[in-house]
């Protein structure tokens, strides 16, 4: 068994693996930590300035403890959480534990200052209690156990002074965890620059939408998406969940989740991405889409020249959602306001002109503005609907489970809808008789 070291951050067996990258431990490893050395000083009358505890890992951790205080009936000590190399918010917080004793030969629990309090179904944490998950409960409980006995019972209150004001620059309060962080960690250990802990906090968002009982979930890849969705329609904000870059990874969830629809809501310079194949979306690991959406604009264009105009027709009778128009509106019937969908040659200077120019636009949304400036937005339609038929058949796979419904939005950076699929478009339009009545 591997023992892993406070005063050194390196644990047996990783090291040349990760090379300089440290490993960390989790706030429910510090949880359990100061509250064994609670227990061993309440008990034996002294707490200790080291104290070792197993981890679900397998890995043994040597933690030092701080701010110790005792009594006969009470006492008192803090661990301080080191994240290592990982970019946690709650890196370099004290975690401390109250331990007192009880009358009974039971273990409670319970959070104090700083952790947060569920106020919201479908998390690992019944609503009501204390953010403190199901592995680090278990560990605080046979950590201090193992220092007391099986004939003695304690009350542990768990608490994180500065919990309050790192609880808001988490996910918790968008999933209903209020007053402070949460008590967390599956394993004991934070890996460096993991990106396991980021994808369970997005899963939490559907577990809560689920939970609600919601049948559609929206997904944005990050605030710019929920944003201008939120500004368009009126729906809780529980039923919109961010993706981060794990597009795959989250498509994939909400389908497990037994979703009957899903509604991909965000930039084109992010969902274009999806056309590749890139289902993570990371610049990392995914080229920019320019390349993508400028094939899409020449092949429309040059679809004119064979009869037929810029997005097709089913393109056309979606209407134009440009320039900030809501969903439902579109254009007045018999209304042409763009130029290139008539049925004069692909060669015409127009034509020209605007595929000579998007060739030279560094970005997607200087492409999205050379389209609105040549009255070519509707081609984003055309984009909206390849994006959703990619992410069908990304959902159908090989599967047994049914897909969800997909439907797809597609905004420009000021929020305004650019896009949209047809799919989109009826659930929009169902939102706002909904929301009217």
């Amino acid at each position: 068994m591997c023992i892993y070291d406070s005063k050194n951050l390196w644990w047996n067996g990783f090291k040349e693996l990760y090379m300089s990258l440290r490993f960390g431990y989790t706030t429910g490893s510090c949880a359990a930590a100061a509250a064994r050395a609670a227990a061993i000083g309440l008990f034996q009358g002294n707490i200790p300035d080291v104290v070792e505890i197993d981890t679900p890992s397998g890995i043994k951790l040597r933690l030092n403890t701080l701010d110790k205080q005792l009594s006969d009936t009470v006492a008192c000590c803090a661990v301080q959480k080191d994240a290592g190399d990982d970019p946690d918010v709650t890196n370099g917080c004290l975690v401390h534990a109250r331990v007192e004793r009880t009358f009974s030969e039971a273990i409670e629990i319970d959070g104090g200052e700083g952790v947060g309090r569920v106020t919201k179904p479908g998390l690992q944490v019944p609503v009501g209690h204390a953010a403190i998950n199901p592995v680090p409960r278990r560990m605080i409980e046979n950590a201090v156990r193992g220092a007391i006995g099986n004939g003695a019972g304690v009350r542990i209150t768990i608490s994180v002074p500065s919990g309050k004001i790192l609880g808001e620059k988490t996910f918790n309060p968008k999933l209903g965890i209020i007053g402070g962080i949460s008590i967390i960690g599956t394993t004991g250990i934070v890996r460096p620059m993991s990106e396991d802990a980021f994808k369970t906090s997005l899963l939490c968002g559907l577990d809560i939408a689920r939970g609600i009982g919601y049948e559609t979930v929206v997904l944005v890849p990050g605030n710019m998406g929920e944003r201008s969705l939120l500004n368009l329609v009126t729906i809780p904000k529980d039923q919109i969940i961010q993706t981060s870059n794990f597009v795959g990874f989250m498509l994939d969830a909400a389908r497990e989740r037994c979703f009957q629809k899903v509604i991909l809501a965000g930039h084109p310079g992010k969902l274009v991405k999806l056309l590749r194949g890139d289902f993570h979306t990371h610049s990392a690991v995914s080229k920019p889409a320019n390349d993508i959406l400028i094939d899409i604009i020449v092949q429309q264009v040059q679809n004119r020249g064979q009869g037929q105009g810029v997005g097709d027709q089913k393109a056309e009778a979606r209407g134009r959602w440009s320039e900030g128009q809501h969903p439902a509106s579109g254009a007045k019937p018999g209304e042409n306001k763009y130029p290139l969908h008539d049925n004069t040659s692909r060669e015409s200077p127009q034509a020209n002109a605007l595929l000579n120019r998007v060739k030279e636009v560094l970005t997607v949304e200087g492409i999205v503005e050379l389209l609105r400036a040549y009255q070519c937005l509707a081609i984003m339609n055309e984009v909206a609907e390849r994006i959703e038929d990619k992410v069908r058949i990304f959902c159908k796979g090989e599967r047994q489970l049914a897909p969800p419904e997909v439907g797809v939005i597609l905004f420009d950076m000021k929020g305004a809808i650019i896009g949209i699929s047809d799919s989109a478009r009826s659930w929009l339009n169902l939102i706002k008789t909904k929301s009217s009545l």
